[in-house]
């Protein structure tokens, strides 16, 4: 017999419901979502030599074109042993100096304490002196026993003292006002100084109360570390809570659980580590132009670089060029800051709306300058004017705000050929500055940066308005040598 409930059973069986409906439509979104992303991922080897239709695809295809150039290119044994060579010492360079790094940051914490305040050398100060008062307290009860008294009564008066004693010390320890270590070690030397001062104890031929309250605190602490682990279930790795100032606190592990530090350390330790790795890019810079030349002939790009017999050497007018992109490309950027400023205005309700403004203009130049790292990109045709300063020129602008942007407009003008080929494929070379981004991280650029100029230069032959290739012993026009 049909009932009043086999309807909306029916309804929910066939995901006709309002939560089945959502499901769905989320499942349906989901699976749409991927297919984008694969397909995207996978054009390169299907459909190579045009250009994905879709943001999603476009996006994902610029994103993997440096992996699907390095399997081409390494597909050859020659290049492929050239590469991991290459790859490997420089890499093994960089690792070996972050651990020696690494290494002596924790030497030097495992050596010296940390700096004690007024603060806590008054806290150290009140736990050894209830440290001392419980060791006075189990001296007394041993005195009471050598004399008159209950012996029933003694004895329980010694171990209530040996308790207090060792309960004092475990939380001492707990609260931080002293190491846990140094805990045990106080409460073990208060206990020894009570014994000593009761001469002929019956019981000096048992275990001495030194070795029994180190153990026991020691144990207290192992306990108390368990238990804590236990509760946390998966969160042993902790961001350490952030200073006022600049603090350089490096990872350590206290309690049984690692604390990541502070940003300032990390920003300081990649810092570094980015300069080491772009001293040795530029030592080595000659093998990666062997390899990128490679990777244009095994994927039938016109190869831009020079067939040259790589060394180990330091190429100065290199570094001189790379040195006036940096200074071109941070006045670029900084230059668009009081745009920034009065978009900020009307969000002053969004705390935010600067760090990220500021980050996506820095993220359109990193676009820009990813394409730029082909030559054709510099022959690219320009047919109209950036799109920050066409929009620009349609707001009233007067005064020093005014002379500022016009600055900015001139400043432009120089790569006015790369951001006119970006605006032109704004998805694909947005995926491929991703990869940019976080191949640079150290040691990746080793890995990722032969591939990035011939990625570039593949995305350009497929600009509508293509420009042309070069021709053999034809150079680009000038553009500080290597961008």
């Amino acid at each position: 017999m049909k009932g009043k409930d086999s309807e909306p059973l029916g309804e929910e069986k066939d995901g006709r419901s309002p939560s089945g409906q959502g499901a769905s439509r989320g499942r349906n979104f989901a699976s749409e979502l991927w297919g984008e992303v694969r397909e995207g991922a996978e054009h390169f080897q299907s459909r190579k030599g045009h250009l994905p239709k879709g943001r999603v695809r476009q996006f994902f295809y610029g994103m993997t074109l440096p992996f699907h150039v390095a399997r081409v290119t390494l597909a050859n044994p020659a290049v492929r042993a050239t590469y991991v060579k290459v790859t490997a010492i420089q890499t093994a360079f960089l690792l070996a100096i972050g651990a020696g790094w690494a290494f002596h940051e924790y030497d030097g914490q495992e050596r010296r304490k940390r700096p004690e305040t007024a603060e806590t050398r008054a806290a150290k100060e009140r736990a050894q002196a209830r440290i001392e008062a419980r060791a006075k307290e189990l001296e007394a009860a041993l005195k009471a026993r050598k004399g008159q008294g209950a012996e029933q009564e003694d004895a329980a008066a010694v171990k209530n003292a040996l308790s207090a004693l060792i309960h004092e010390a475990v939380n001492s320890g707990k609260q931080g006002e002293l190491p846990p270590d140094e805990a045990a070690a106080v409460a073990a030397e208060a206990a020894e100084q009570a014994e000593e001062a009761v001469p002929d104890t019956e019981d000096a031929e048992e275990e001495s109360f030194t070795d029994f309250i180190q153990t026991e605190v020691e144990s207290a602490f192992r306990d108390a570390v368990d238990v804590s682990q236990e509760e946390a279930r998966g969160l042993r790795i902790q961001k350490e809570p952030q200073k006022k100032g600049f603090n350089i606190d490096a990872p350590e592990v206290r309690n049984g659980i690692l604390l990541l530090g502070s940003w300032e350390f990390w920003a300081l330790f990649f810092g570094s580590l980015s300069a080491v790795q772009w001293i040795v890019v530029a030592l080595s810079r000659d093998y990666h132009t062997v390899i990128s030349r490679e990777a244009s002939l095994a994927t039938g790009v016109p190869p831009e670089d020079p067939d040259i017999a790589p060394r180990v050497r330091l190429n100065v007018p290199w570094m001189r060029a790379k040195l006036q992109r940096r200074i071109r490309a941070f006045l670029l950027f900084v230059m668009g800051f009081p745009a920034l400023v009065l978009l900020c205005i009307p969000l002053c309700w969004f705390p935010k709306s600067f760090t990220l403004l500021s980050g996506a203009w820095g993220f359109w130049w990193l676009i820009v300058f990813t394409a730029a790292k082909s030559d054709r990109a510099w022959m690219a045709p320009v047919t109209r004017p950036p799109w920050f300063v066409r929009a620009w020129s349609r707001l009233p602008t007067h005064g020093a705000l005014r002379w500022m942007m016009t600055g900015l407009a001139r400043r432009s003008e120089a790569v006015a050929a790369p951001i006119a080929a970006v605006e032109r494929q704004p998805w694909v070379f947005a995926g491929l500055a991703l990869t940019r981004f976080v191949g640079s991280i150290p040691p990746f650029r080793c890995f990722t940066r032969p591939f990035i100029p011939v990625a570039s230069s593949h995305l350009i032959g497929l600009d509508p308005m293509q420009p042309p290739a070069l021709k053999k012993g034809e150079s680009p026009p000038a553009h500080d040598a290597g961008d």
